[in-house]
């Protein structure tokens, strides 16, 4: 075997920070032989935060379809991919002699818990919430919040204005499950590293293409992955999984999964909204498949040939049928080309050199490619546009009045407006911030984590329920 950077038998730590160690689940019951990550997606699955998701929007905010994807269906897509994944990927790994026997089934049980976890964080209206978290800070750090600004110093300036789902997710999968202490969940490290999707802080991450073109720097520079606040827990995941600088390997896969669930899905959704029709996914897919591979050649012939047969038999679903079956299609090609890909690269990745988007970089990129673009064609239309304006609003206003409230000095008494507002903000949020803030002055906590609690309320919130608040607190509704 040959001796890289990185190494599995780290990479799979089931080491918890609450305590250190590796769990041992035969002391209290000789029959749970679960490995680690079996576990960790048992403490997942049952929480409210994974409920959550049925009521966070995938593509179409506010949708009352029974077909339409959340971010639970989603989320379960990515897992079952994931899962299949990590099944083929480890048993050639193991062949290879590159994966010791003993980690069977680990790596398929890891991307099933990545998959579970990977969206938790994200605000209500999808990646639109994230812009109007992003854009609220700017705008308020520019007027009324000016004075906090050189308080906060530039890295936690820089976790707000550059708010990002994915750190969040990791704010509130190492922290916020406030069921027995600071710990939140007490993941596994390696769970907790497998959705840092962009190892970096908000100063060292969010890179645009052409800088990150310009100083060569990989895919992991985009965005970032930790706040501030979770600075020290970051570097806890690092030290015990031995990362180092690096993504972790099953993170690669994570985003693949992700694409590959979301790519064909998407489409589906877009279909059945009357979004998309016959005629714009096949010119779409010609474009970018007709002069590529066989297998390209023939992901674009079987949807062709599928829906005029539909039509010839006069099916009423005959689009929707055939969307369907060229996801299955897609989807399988895209699952065997990450798994070459991966394979084919498994030192470079293990070595940390490896630092691209896996899919765009496997035989299937055209098939994603033509899956974007058709993507951007949904997110373009009237109706998803209009829902998100209205999202975006929505989330605004609420950071403007909550902000107001957690900065107040008036915050604890309950006969003023802000006080009025602070008793609204979650119990388990606002106990969290005073048992285990970052930081204190005096007997208060920060203003850092005053603002974190806001955006850990906020983010916490179903796209239902923050329209339902926002609309009673204007009253609009009562």
């Amino acid at each position: 075997m040959r001796k890289t950077k990185m190494n599995w038998d780290q990479l799979l730590s089931g080491i918890r920070l609450r305590d250190g160690k590796v769990k041992d689940r035969t002391v209290h019951n000789e029959y749970d032989l679960r490995n680690d990550f079996d576990d960790d997606y048992s403490r997942l699955i049952h929480s409210s935060a994974v409920r959550r998701l049925q009521d966070k929007a995938q593509v179409f905010p506010l949708d009352n379809s029974d077909f339409v994807r959340t971010r639970l269906t989603h989320s379960h897509e990515v897992s079952t991919i994931g899962r299949s994944l990590g099944i083929s990927i480890e048993s050639l790994l193991i062949e290879d002699g590159k994966l010791n026997k003993d980690h069977k089934g680990k790596l398929s049980s890891l991307l099933a818990v990545a998959g579970l976890l990977h969206d938790l964080g994200n605000p209500p209206y999808g990646h639109f919430g994230e812009a109007a978290i992003q854009k609220f800070f700017k705008l308020w750090f520019e007027n009324k919040g000016a004075k906090f600004k050189e308080n906060l110093g530039e890295q936690k300036y820089a976790d707000f204005i550059n708010f990002e789902g994915n750190a969040q997710t990791f704010r509130l999968a190492s922290k916020l499950n406030n069921l027995f202490d600071e710990y939140g969940f007490n993941l596994s490290v390696a769970s907790l590293a497998s959705i840092l999707k962009y190892p970096r802080s908000s100063t060292e991450g969010n890179k645009s293409d052409s800088d990150r073109r310009d100083d060569q720097l990989g895919i992991s520079y985009k965005k970032f992955g930790y706040l501030q606040a979770e600075a020290e827990r970051f570097d806890a995941v690092k030290l015990h999984t031995n990362i180092g600088e690096s993504r972790h390997p099953i993170t690669f896969l994570l985003e693949a999964a992700d694409d590959i669930a979301y790519a064909a899905a998407d489409i589906e959704d877009g279909c059945k909204k009357r979004v998309l029709d016959y005629e714009i996914i096949k010119k779409t897919l010609q474009e970018y498949l007709s002069d590529g591979t066989e297998e390209e050649q023939d992901l674009l012939h079987s949807f062709v040939t599928t829906y005029e047969y539909n039509l010839k038999e006069e099916r009423s679903d005959r689009l929707d049928n055939a969307v369907q079956n060229l996801r299955i299609k897609a989807q399988g090609f895209m699952i065997k080309s990450v798994i070459k890909e991966f394979i084919l690269n498994h030192d470079d990745i293990l070595n940390g050199v490896y630092d691209k988007d896996i899919i765009m970089a496997s035989e299937a990129q055209n098939v994603r490619k033509a899956m974007k673009k058709l993507s951007y064609i949904i997110f373009d239309s009237k109706e998803i546009v209009l829902r998100e304006y209205a999202g975006g609003k929505v989330i605004q206003g609420l950071l403007e009045m909550f902000v107001e409230a957690v900065l107040s000095d008036n915050r604890d008494d309950t006969k003023t407006e802000e006080g009025k507002l602070y008793l609204l903000i979650s119990d388990n949020y606002k106990d969290i911030m005073k048992k285990y803030c970052f930081e204190r002055v005096g007997d208060q906590p920060s203003i850092y984590d005053r603002l974190l609690l806001v955006t850990d309320f906020v983010c916490g919130m179903t796209d239902s329920y923050a329209l339902e608040l926002y609309r009673r607190l204007k009253g609009i509704t009562l």
